[in-house]
């Protein structure tokens, strides 16, 4: 499943959802984690609209199950979860790789509901995912 942080230098949780200039896309399972990438927000003017900042950024890390920020914004909160990303949100400036280890930590225990709810959800769209591709349409033949 694909995590997201947000986060300025990549390594800490240094900024507010709603002005967040960048996210770092980690791929997490139960055998390990490793960066993706990271996602740039632009575009929009410093200026602009709550609403249009806050859907930019969802749009962002609409493929992520989880989202790490430290702060962020009740209206923002609300459209992240009706997006399907769980919220977490660690105490500000924490590192980045200890809350991933944190993870791999309570897989190999007991994982926590809302870990396990992230991961079968992650696992079911994929599965999907490829079961669509599999079904492809088959032209010239009758």
């Amino acid at each position: 499943m694909k995590v997201a942080f947000a986060s300025i230098n990549g390594k800490h949780l240094d900024c507010h959802f709603g002005q967040c200039p960048s996210f770092s896309i980690f791929d997490f399972s139960e055998q390990g984690y490793k960066w993706l990438e990271s996602r740039s927000v632009f575009g929009l003017p410093v200026d602009a609209e709550e609403q249009e900042r806050i859907g930019q950024r969802i749009q962002i890390i609409w493929d992520c199950k989880l989202l790490f920020a430290n702060n962020i914004g009740n209206y923002a909160t609300e459209k992240v979860m009706r997006a399907g990303i769980m919220l977490l949100k660690p105490e500000s400036g924490a590192e980045v790789i200890p809350q991933l280890e944190k993870m791999q930590q309570m897989m190999k225990e007991r994982p926590p509901l809302w870990l396990a709810k992230a991961l079968r959800r992650s696992e079911e769209e994929a599965n999907i995912a490829n079961t669509r591709r599999g079904k492809g349409v088959q032209f010239g033949k009758s």
